[in-house]
This record gives structure tokens, C-alpha cells and sequence, in this order.
């Protein structure tokens, strides 16, 4: 198992990915800089050299373009991040078939190839129609755990619906978080199990966040 990242490294990294999915190729270190506001190449570099360490990503000396990933964190590592359907049996349901359509309305992008779970792992009075997975972003509820990469298994509802202290499933800008769920003046607040990591305090209208759901269960890849 990797180390955990800080809210500062998970950037970084989510960033490199990122950017090799969509060039084919690795940025250099002006680029990371540039794009995440790290003036200093000194800066970047001990960045990386973190996520070396940590076994995220392998570098070679003296290269441009001389850092590879070691591999995607998580179920679905191949896909960009977002929406696992869940089914009982080998045949998909016909929450799946509505999910996976092109014209699903949805904010997250879609695997199309469901994941088989035991429907021991939710609560006798949830339907499993009503849930799907979503693979952690990032390592802000690790002190409760729940890691990088990790599947969590949602029953999707509104945030009206996620009681307090409860942890919820939530899309913040791009990625999907897991974070504890709380209603206090009039905002909504994600708290977040690791300290490096900050707590997000938000109108319910704000349109860069997306409360998906409670939080069920946790499956995670064995390594």
C-alpha cells in the first residue's frame, strides 16, 4: 500500500495523470509549475521527488519529459474517474442500462462495464438499483478509512437527504470526494478525516460542487 498524499501532492498528481491521459506523454517541470501555481522549479522538483518516494510516479535524471506513473490508483484506473455501475447478478440492471445511455442526465462520466458486488455490503433497507460506485480522489478521509483509489459503494440522494455526521459521496469542480457530511448555516460543509486537507464550506446552489450521495460501504483493490 502507497503512502498517503497531502491535499498539496494530491493535486500534483492528479495533475500529472491528467495531462498523460490527454497528451499521451508527461509534462515537464515549467509545465506542472505553471499550471499549479508553483513558482519555483526547486519547487516542483521537491514536489516530485516526494511522489517518488511515496511510489506514485519514477523519474529519470536529466530528462524534459522524464517521469513516468508507476500505475492508476483504484478500480477503473484505465477510465477517468467517475460512475461504476453496480449490479447483483451477471445480467445488468435496469438502473445500469438507464446510467450507462447517452442520455443519461448525469454530472459524472460513466464506466460502462458494471461491477459485480454483494448485496451483503449495503443495508437490508437499500436497493441496490439505487446506488452505484465512485473511486476516492483523494486521501482526505483516510483517519476514517478510506484511501486514494478506494470504491465506495453511494445510495445516490439529495443532499436534503444525507443526515448530519453522516459521509457522503461529493463532486467537487472534477473529482469525486469522500467527505463527512454536515448542514450548519445555511451551507453545506465536507469535513475532511485528515488534517492536511481542508474543510469546504459551500452555498447548496454553487454549481462546482455536487453532493452525490451517501457513503456505504468501501471496497478496495488488493495490491
Amino acid at each position: 500500500m502507497r503512502d498517503r498524499l497531502t491535499e498539496r501532492q494530491n493535486q500534483v498528481y492528479e495533475f500529472l495523470r491528467d495531462y498523460v491521459r490527454r497528451q499521451g506523454k508527461p509534462p515537464t517541470i515549467k509545465e506542472v509549475g505553471q499550471s499549479l501555481g508553483i513558482r519555483s522549479t526547486n519547487g516542483v522538483h521537491k514536489m516530485l521527488v516526494v511522489l517518488e518516494k511515496k511510489g506514485y510516479i519514477t523519474r529519470t535524471p536529466n530528462e524534459a519529459r522524464g517521469l513516468e506513473l508507476v500505475d492508476d490508483v483504484g478500480f477503473g484506473a484505465e477510465e477517468a474517474p467517475g460512475v461504476l455501475m453496480l449490479k447483483l447478478t451477471e445480467g445488468v440492471g435496469r438502473r445500469a442500462r438507464r446510467m450507462t445511455s447517452e442520455t443519461a442526465d448525469h454530472p459524472l462520466p460513466r464506466s460502462r462495464r458494471p461491477l459485480l458486488i454483494d448485496p451483503g455490503l449495503v443495508p437490508d433497507d437499500v436497493d441496490l438499483d439505487d446506488c452505484l460506485g465512485v473511486v476516492a480522489a483523494d486521501d482526505g478521509m483516510n483517519g476514517a478509512g478510506v484511501r486514494k483509489g478506494d470504491l465506495v459503494v453511494v445510495e445516490e440522494c439529495h443532499w436534503r437527504d444525507v443526515s448530519n455526521g453522516a459521509t457522503a459521496a461529493v463532486l467537487f469542480f472534477d473529482r469525486v470526494v469522500i467527505r463527512r457530511f454536515e448542514l450548519a448555516n445555511g451551507r453545506l460543509h465536507f469535513r475532511a478525516a485528515d488534517r492536511t486537507y481542508a474543510d469546504e464550506a459551500i452555498r447548496p446552489d454553487d454549481p462546482e460542487f455536487f453532493v452525490i450521495g451517501r457513503a456505504l460501504a468501501m471496497m478496495r483493490p488488493l495490491t
